[in-house]
Order: structure tokens, then C-alpha cells, then sequence
């Protein structure tokens, strides 16, 4: 006879385990333990509960991300039932999900707003008072074994351990929130690699990123101008800004990127039509286990659905499908160089639009070493997986270009404004969202992946050329003229052939000039750029000495004011003026201030 009722003990029992899950998940609980008792009697309603009970307790601390999770794990236990996945495959991965999300002493998804800045208050206050405590009673290596075990909690690798500069420097670092902050927020790139495992970044739901990541970007460009409209900068002279109006008028704006890539693109283009070497687009796609999902016909329609080869990969993040891709990129510039195939041009790289990268590249080259070139191209491109279905036809694609059908740079044009806001994008094809829609969500990728965006191969140094566009045309040195003009009318392709060619590389005709080493807040001895060089010519470009405080103080006391080390250490000494010999800070015979 089946027994109905449960014991008093077993109530309690009951009571205990069900005050481990969310209230919700409680009710459903109990209904079903009710059905049970008098289906089957009270001992198998137990032993279901105690078979479901751990995913219960363990959904109940993934907290905001328990809908996405929850329905996951209801597609794996159905395909679990159906025989298509391995018993106990849902509760492996709801165990490592949880392990993931569980960062130093909480879990990741509280990490917001206050209780963020809260937290990483508390930790650094932890870190300083148990550090003086350990390094009193144990010295150094102790002090060493204790920030070891705090690195490892964090997940930081580091290597200086040596080195007495660094090691302070790291110290100087841990004492305060802000370095606890900036751990914390890293780790918000596994919040995101769960939600693609769950199916939540694809063209139909949330493209390229999840809404939960594109809402963090959000929130965090709007915190960055309400800081940078807040604090500003002034000189020795008394001329302020706010930190906002700097940051539009440098490549931080969106419209001023756009432009510098563009204007470069277009200047290796020339150098390529007077040099007679042959352009190619090429594209480069990861093998199909790191696309979460994938697509298939259906009734004549295209759908989205979850990638098997993807999960039995292990669910690869987009970190690693960019490794597999540098990795493509690494073996082939090797066998380039070794077989003397120079080449030059530039790299974009962009999401699809379940989150996995891929890379434009618009290359240009000897013809007579073009078919080398591209067969070692198509050669490591297709050495993993290049035997499954579609390798060939969809993991690279190489497109010659013909100037006689149009100009290289107005094809890849799309392509970087598409990376950047998008306002030369009317709609975006893979996802048929608005160009700056699709942007949005690919700078918010970007930035959480913390994935270079775009890389020119060859070419002359960028920053050379940002620091020579500082003055303006009017205030030309007295040497290296040539270079500078062409800095200044935003001709790249002159700019690269007077400092050396597209092949330069280290001997280039001008150097970045730094100030001697001075210390920082941390303690470390560092440089910084001061301005450009020649072997025997200094011109700084960094004028000014500039001192960070919240906009609107009037003194710099009471810790109003905060240096700006990137400025406020680059001027040194003073500097004569006009070739006149410096005896210290500059480090070059003869010095200019422009």
C-alpha cells in the first residue's frame, strides 16, 4: 500500500532543501511534490526531489540571468530524454556555469552601480590592512604568497615578481577600488559568453552582442561623459578645458576615427596605383565549431539554430575564435617572410552575428607573387577543419581588385563605418537593423571583447603622424619640413614615402621622442611621449604642462586636483628654443618647440 502523507521529519527535510531555491521555483516544487505523494506515495516524490533539487538551488543563484539558463537547461534535459546528448549533460554544464559566474566572493551579475563601487572598496581596504599585517609579522615573501592567492581569486597573471619596481607598483595598484573595479568589470565577458551558449546572440533575438552587454555599454558611455564633462584640464597658463571637449577633438570621436582610417586607407591605395602592386579583399572565417549558431533551409527560408559542433567544442568564447584567427594571420606573415612576399594594407575585424569574429583584409602585393600569396592565404586559412561541409566556399573569399570598377578604399569604406557608427551604412545586410544599430552593438562587442577593431600592415607610424598634425600648418619647424607638411594636409601616401616607404618598418625617417623617466602615482618609473626626433632634431609637440581637477574648482587643494600623467610628465625640463642645446629632459642634440 502506497503511503500518501508525509512524515513530520520528511516536511521539515522538504522545507530545508526548498529554502535553498528561488520562491518561484519553491511553488512549482511543491506542486509537483503534492502530485507525486499521491500518485506514487511520499518516498518517490522524495527520491524525484532529491534527483532535481541541486538544479533548483543552483538556478537560484544565477539571479538575473535565471530565464536564459533556466530555458537552456530545458533544451538539454529534452535532448537528454531523447537520447541526443549524454546523461547528466545539463547538470555538468549548469554546475560550470555557476562556477564561471562566481567571482571572488559574489557573483558576477551583482557587480552594478553602488554595490560595485561598494565591493571594490571593501577589497582594497581588505588587501592594504592584511597586507601591512602579513608583511609585520612575515616580511616580503609572505606579503608575495598573499598577493599570489588574490591574483589567482581575480584571475590576473602576473609575472614581475622579481622585479622590486613592479612588485611595488602592483601593490600601489591593489590598495586602491578602482584596480578591484576594473577586475570586476573584465569579468563581465563571461556573463556574455554564457548568453551565447544559451542561444541569446543571433540576428533574430539580439545581434552581435546580447541586449544584457549592449545595456552595460550603454551605461558605461553614458557614465564616461557625465566624468569626462565633469573634471577638466588646465595648464601653466590658465587654459582649461573639459576633459569632454579634448576628447572630441582626438580619435576618441567617432567621426575623427572614421576620417584618420579612411584618409590612411586611401593613402596606401595611391602608393599601391604608383607602385603598380596588385590589391586583393580577402576574408577570413573561423572553421564552424566556434559559431554558436548556425543556419539551414527550411520551407524555403534560412533559420537559426543551435550549432552541435560548437557545443561539443566545448562552446568556444570569442576570444578564442580571434586566437584562431591571429593564429591563421601569425603562420601566414611567417611564411610570407620567410619566402620574401612583402605586403601591406589593412585589417578589419567584426562579429557575425551570433558574437564570432571574422576579418576583412584589403592587401596589396607584387603581382608576380600574387598566386603564391594567395594559395599560402587559402592554404593555413583551411588547415583546421578544412575538410567540413562549406569550408571552402565560405571560410575565405578572395575578391581582386580592379580600379578600373571603382576605388579600393569605397569598398572598404562600408566596412569601417560599420565598426565605428555606421552613418555610411543605410541598413546592415546580415542583421537588416540601421547602420548605426548594427555599429552600436559592434562597438559594444568590440569593447567587451577587448578585440582591436582594425590594424594597418605597413605603412608609417600613426602616432608620428598625430603628433606632427598637432600644430597645424602654420607652425612648421625648421627641419623635416617635407614630413610635416604632409602630416598636415592629410596626405598619408606622401607622409609614408618621405618617412621611409610602406616597407620602413623600425627605419622609419622620424622616432617618438619621450621624456626621461619620471615616477608615477604608482611609484614606476615611466616615459612618455614628449614628441618626434630625428637623429640629430627634436621637436616637441607636448607643449604644455597639465594638471586633471573637477571642473569648476577654483584651488588645487584638499585633493581638488589630479595630475594627468600622460601630459603633465612629458614636458621635463625647460627646453631651449629653436635648435638651441638642452643640457637634460630631452634627450636629442637640438631641441624645437615648433
Amino acid at each position: 500500500m502506497i503511503n500518501t502523507t508525509p512524515t513530520e521529519h520528511c516536511i521539515e527535510w522538504r522545507a530545508e532543501l526548498l529554502s535553498g531555491v528561488s520562491r518561484e521555483d519553491a511553488t512549482v516544487v511543491q506542486k509537483r511534490l503534492d502530485e507525486l505523494d499521491q500518485e506514487k506515495g511520499y518516498v518517490a516524490a522524495n527520491t524525484w526531489l532529491r534527483g532535481v533539487i541541486e538544479r533548483f538551488e543552483l538556478l537560484a543563484k544565477v539571479t538575473v540571468m535565471r530565464g536564459p539558463i533556466g530555458k537552456e537547461c530545458d533544451r538539454l534535459h529534452e535532448l537528454e530524454v531523447r537520447g541526443k546528448e549524454r546523461k547528466g549533460t545539463t547538470m555538468a554544464w549548469l554546475r560550470h556555469v555557476v562556477k564561471r559566474l562566481h567571482f571572488c566572493d559574489k557573483m558576477i551579475t551583482e557587480f552594478d552601480g553602488e554595490q560595485l563601487a561598494s565591493w571594490a572598496e571593501k577589497r582594497s581596504n581588505y588587501f592594504e590592512v592584511e597586507m601591512m599585517g602579513i608583511y609585520v609579522q612575515n616580511g616580503i615573501e609572505a606579503v608575495k604568497g598573499f598577493m599570489q592567492s588574490q591574483l589567482v581569486e581575480v584571475g590576473v597573471n602576473f609575472k614581475g615578481w622579481e622585479d622590486n619596481d613592479k612588485l611595488l607598483g602592483l601593490m600601489a595598484r591593489m590598495i586602491t577600488p578602482e584596480w578591484w573595479t576594473r577586475q570586476a568589470k573584465k569579468q563581465w565577458v563571461i556573463v556574455e559568453d554564457i548568453l551565447r551558449e544559451c542561444g541569446e546572440v543571433e540576428r533574430y533575438k539580439s545581434p552581435y552582442v546580447s541586449n544584457w552587454a549592449l545595456n552595460k555599454a550603454e551605461k558605461q558611455k553614458a557614465n564616461n561623459k557625465a566624468f569626462l564633462e565633469g573634471w577638466e584640464a588646465i595648464n601653466e597658463l590658465g587654459q582649461s578645458f573639459t576633459l569632454a571637449e579634448l576628447s572630441e577633438k582626438c580619435v576618441s570621436n567617432a567621426d575623427n576615427r572614421f576620417s584618420e582610417l579612411v584618409v590612411r586607407a586611401k593613402g596606401l591605395e595611391e602608393i599601391s596605383e604608383e607602385q603598380g602592386h596588385q590589391g586583393y579583399f580577402l576574408t577570413l572565417t573561423a572553421p564552424s565549431k566556434y559559431h554558436p549558431i548556425t543556419s539551414i533551409k527550411k520551407d524555403d527560408k534560412h533559420i537559426s539554430v543551435r550549432n552541435k559542433k560548437y557545443w561539443r567544442a566545448g562552446c568556444p568564447d570569442v576570444r578564442e575564435a580571434h586566437t584562431y584567427l591571429n593564429g591563421v594571420w601569425c603562420r601566414f606573415r611567417s611564411w610570407c617572410e620567410r619566402h620574401g612576399i612583402p605586403f601591406y594594407g589593412l585589417r578589419t575585424v567584426e562579429p557575425h552575428h551570433d558574437g564570432c569574429p571574422h576579418w576583412h583584409l584589403m592587401l596589396w602585393v607584387q603581382p608576380s607573387r600574387a598566386k603564391e600569396f594567395l594559395d599560402a592565404f587559402h592554404h593555413y586559412a583551411l588547415q583546421e577543419d578544412g575538410n567540413e561541409a562549406g569550408a571552402k566556399k565560405y571560410r575565405v573569399k578572395v575578391e581582386k581588385i580592379d580600379p578600373a570598377k571603382g576605388s579600393a578604399v569605397g569598398y572598404i569604406v562600408k566596412y569601417i563605418s560599420k565598426n565605428i557608427h555606421g552613418k555610411h551604412v543605410d541598413t546592415d545586410l546580415e542583421t537588416g537593423r540601421s547602420g548605426s544599430d548594427a555599429a552600436n552593438r559592434i562597438v559594444a562587442w568590440a569593447r567587451l571583447n577587448r578585440i582591436r577593431q582594425f590594424q594597418f600592415v605597413g605603412g608609417a607610424s600613426v602616432t608620428i603622424w598625430r603628433e606632427l598634425r598637432k600644430f597645424g600648418k602654420d607652425n612648421a619647424p625648421e627641419f623635416f619640413k617635407d614630413i610635416y607638411h604632409a602630416a598636415n594636409r592629410a596626405d598619408y601616401s606622401g607622409f609614408v614615402k618621405l618617412m621611409g616607404g610602406v616597407f620602413a618598418g623600425r627605419d622609419q625617417a622620424l622616432k617618438i621622442h619621450y621624456s626621461d623617466e619620471v615616477e608615477n602615482q604608482y611609484g614606476e618609473m615611466v616615459k612618455a611621449v614628449k614628441g618626434v626626433a630625428n637623429e640629430i632634431n627634436v621637436l616637441i609637440t607636448r607643449l604644455h604642462e597639465w594638471t586633471v581637477r573637477k571642473k569648476g574648482s577654483s584651488s588645487l587643494e584638499d585633493g581638488e586636483a589630479v595630475p594627468w600623467t600622460r601630459v603633465n610628465k612629458c614636458t621635463g625640463p625647460s627646453f631651449g628654443l629653436r635648435n638651441q642645446p638642452t643640457g637634460s629632459g630631452g634627450g636629442g642634440a637640438n631641441v624645437s618647440t615648433g
